[in-house]
């Protein structure tokens, strides 16, 4: 008997296995009772983190040995819709721990269910370690007998919760790992504006610090606007010593601050001694059609619908080699470690693709970077997260991150693969 979940309705049958098994693996099904090439239809749902329900449903083919055939034994967990229809779609919300998946296979008028689980962690402590100006979220895994190689995770605007499932995932493979907030927590700034490079070095410090972590095998890896806190940090700072980064749709330039809501304040995102960094501006006004746009619809629509914006024209960049983008350009030729820079082709936030070849293009210029690495990734958005979960939305509350559903998924496949060879070539 299969470790796998079993159950059985007369002449029909589903084995869903393994049935617990880790989010970025994929479960086969087998059934029973049919003939070869018989026609199934297979039905995967959910409840994620947020409360939001999601379900997938394809028609696929039974094998000899009574496997579901799947082309993309991916697809039956990215391909899951937003099916709450009382709230607006956002993205997927996941957890830091696990999710219940109810899996149904129906053939020949009869229905058979089983129930998956998939994890982002198991056998993984978790704290909470507070500091002037960051807050550390620490994910370490039972029975290590050793000093464990650590990667801290910056997240972006979306802040702490949509970074925690990596960095439980990390920990999942052994991995010290921790999510480090700067923002958006209680007690630290509401929003990116003015985050001193301080508080992100003395974060880091602190993890590195941490019980059950070898300090000489720190990795960071940062995504969105918590690219530009770390590169600045490592590149203007007398910041801690890391093995390698790894740059999620990164920033090579330091932009105007971000508000909780808004025009965005006249001030700069980052701070240094004290003194506000040299930044390029976002052009707001840009959005002003969007916005109007929004309202207007969302008075006459009947259902829920997303007011979050495409804030790519607001990103929109002057001449490279301007004065302006000089100054606020970040020197990342100054950072001691390899840098992986992954951008999507089709980011909606900001120009992500042109900013990573940046950031690795003038490494390459300045003699520093030999082990550098660039991914892009064909129709993939500004979000990119740990497989497998539903890419069929493409926005949360308030941005838009762009791509197609296959296309992130695949994309978010192919990144963390890379991400993991890439940590554990440089940590390990």
């Amino acid at each position: 008997m299969s470790d796998g979940t079993f159950a059985k309705v007369v002449g029909v049958d589903i084995v869903v296995d393994p049935a617990d098994c880790p989010v970025d693996s994929c479960p086969s099904f087998r059934t029973s009772g049919l003939p070869a090439d018989a026609r199934v239809e297979l039905r995967v749902s959910t409840v994620d983190a947020a409360g939001h329900e999601w379900r997938s449903t394809g028609a696929y083919t039974v094998e000899q040995d009574g496997t579901v055939q799947l082309p993309d034994p991916d697809r039956p967990w990215w391909d899951m819709e937003f099916t709450d229809r009382s709230a607006v779609p956002v993205t997927f919300s996941a957890p830091d721990d696990g999710l219940e998946y109810q899996v149904e296979l129906s053939a020949l008028g009869e229905t058979a269910t089983a129930t998956a689980t998939r994890r982002w962690s198991a056998n993984v402590v978790r704290d909470n370690v507070r500091g002037d100006g960051w807050m550390l979220r620490t994910y370490l895994k039972t029975g290590l007998t050793e000093p464990a190689a650590g990667v801290v995770v910056v997240p972006g605007s979306t802040g702490l919760a949509a970074m925690a499932p990596m960095a439980a995932l990390l920990a999942a493979r052994g991995y010290a790992a921790a999510v480090l907030a700067y923002m958006g927590e209680p007690g630290l700034p509401e929003s990116f504006r003015e985050i001193p490079l301080e508080a992100i070095d003395s974060g880091m410090r602190a993890f590195a610090a941490w019980s059950g972590l070898d300090r000489n095998r720190v990795g960071v890896v940062a995504a969105s606007v918590g690219t530009g806190a770390v590169l600045s940090a490592l590149a203007l700072s007398d910041a801690m010593p890391v093995r390698c980064v790894v740059a999620i749709s990164p920033t090579d330039v330091v932009w105007q601050a971000l508000g909780s809501a808004g025009p965005p304040p006249k001030a700069s995102s980052l701070t240094h001694a004290g003194a506000p960094l040299p930044y390029l501006p976002i052009r707001g006004e840009k959005l002003l059609g969007q916005i109007v746009r929004n309202a207007l619809l969302g008075k006459v629509s009947r259902k829920p619908r997303s007011s979050a914006l495409t804030m790519l024209d607001a990103f929109a960049r002057g001449a490279v080699d301007s004065p302006q983008s000089a100054r606020a350009r970040i020197p990342v030729e100054r950072i001691d470690a390899p840098i992986l820079a992954v951008a999507g082709s089709a980011d909606k936030m900001w120009p992500a693709k042109l900013m990573a070849a940046a950031v690795i293009d003038r490494r390459r210029q300045h003699g520093t970077g030999e082990h550098d690495e660039l991914l892009v990734l064909d129709d993939v958005g500004h979000f990119v997260r740990p497989p497998v979960i539903p890419t069929t939305v493409d926005r949360n509350d308030a941005l838009v991150s762009g791509g197609t559903p296959v296309g992130v998924a695949r994309g978010q496949r192919r990144a963390w693969a890379t991400i993991v060879d890439f940590l554990e070539s440089n940590l390990r």
